[in-house]
């Protein structure tokens, strides 16, 4: 097991207190146990500590430690994941071809690949180095992945989509599938064929039951760096930039274009043909139905600025009251008074 002071080192830390312990494992403040380090993210969640049972904490340069050992750095919420990368490393599958796997022709495959029982590799495809392949995964023609790609079970490639190195895609999601498009004459809905790409860039990770679809002509692109939740929807030739967060639930209809480092939370609405800047931010369930420069942060329904809405929102609450002011009023002065009075519905 490595010491506090080896953690701390792995971590880009400083020892506070004794850093011969021993660490064995990671633990929530709320149910710490021996051997087990925590953290603190500052001063106010420190009152946790002292009923806490770990032996050691991660926490930053100004908040007490509560007698524990600690690791002192910049960001402890960052330095707790590199400790839990440290102390809980993913087992990861020798590589080989399983026997019930299926291989198609002129597939180019690079070293220590691992494919999984009942995988499906199509024509063509191309695959780099140090690549997961998950049980039951169907990986289309023409296929073309980079290095250290890591494809959970069921997940499904569709032909010629692109993924770039140190990409995971979690369980039941579906990357490529067509996008939706008809054409609608005398009641019949006439398929657009949808014959773009999907790409998807460096160290993505796009979670569980996802759906992204190809583009109908060019291409649907999902930026370096970017990360999706669970059950989120792209819709055929939206283009995303680099670093963005997008929550669970999300959908963003086709040819919307999201800038850099954009944080989507979840079940937020986005419609066609719109772009949203860089840095800005989308509240729950924001429904966005126009462009938005960049640097905002916006909610509600139809989306405007969040404390405008905020405060129309507020105002809201007070409308019965104002009505019932009101109809006091009038009939205090005489609802003869009021012309076009209009009609009031409980």
């Amino acid at each position: 097991m490595p010491t506090l002071s080896e953690i701390a080192v792995a971590i880009y830390g400083r020892v506070d207190g004794d850093g011969a312990i021993e660490i064995s494992h990671c633990c929530d403040i709320t149910a710490g146990t021996a051997g087990g380090i925590t953290y603190v993210v500052n001063e106010s969640a420190a009152h946790h500590l002292p009923g806490c049972g770990a032996s050691a904490v991660i926490l930053d340069e100004s908040t007490g430690a509560a007698g524990f050992p600690a690791v002192r750095v910049n960001n402890p919420a960052k330095a707790f994941a590199q400790a839990l990368a440290l102390l809980h490393p993913h087992s990861e599958p020798a590589p080989q071809i399983h026997p019930a796997a299926v291989v198609g022709e002129a597939v180019q495959m690079g070293d220590n690949i691992y494919i999984g029982p009942f995988a499906a590799v199509g024509d063509g495809a191309v695959i780099g180095d140090n690549v997961i392949i998950g049980a039951g995964v169907v990986i289309g023609r023409g296929v073309v992945m980079g290095d250290r790609v890591n494809l959970h079970p069921r997940v499904v490639l569709y032909d010629n989509t692109m993924l770039g190195n140190d990409v995971a895609i979690h369980a039941g999601t579906v990357i490529g599938s067509d996008g939706f498009g008809y054409v609608t004459e005398n009641d019949v809905h006439t398929k657009i064929p949808q014959v773009g790409r999907t790409i998807i860039g460096d160290r993505v990770e796009i979670g569980a039951n996802c759906a992204i679809d190809r583009g109908s002509l060019g291409d649907t692109v999902i930026g370096e760096d970017t990360k999706l939740d669970n059950l989120v929807h792209i819709a055929h030739n939206v283009k995303i930039g680099v670093g963005c967060l997008i929550a669970g639930e999300v959908g963003i209809a086709g040819s919307t274009t999201i800038g850099n480092f954009v944080t989507i939370a979840g079940q937020v609405g986005i419609i066609s043909h719109i772009s949203i800047g860089d840095r800005t931010v989308l509240g729950s369930k924001a429904g966005v139905t126009k462009p938005i420069a960049a640097g905002q942060f916006y909610g509600g329904f139809p989306a405007d600025d969040q404390r405008h809405w905020l405060r129309t929102q507020s105002a809201l609450k007070g409308l019965p009251e104002l009505v019932r002011r009101v109809r006091s009023l009038e009939h205090a002065v005489g609802a003869e008074n009021f012309e076009d009075k209009p009609q009031e519905q409980d």
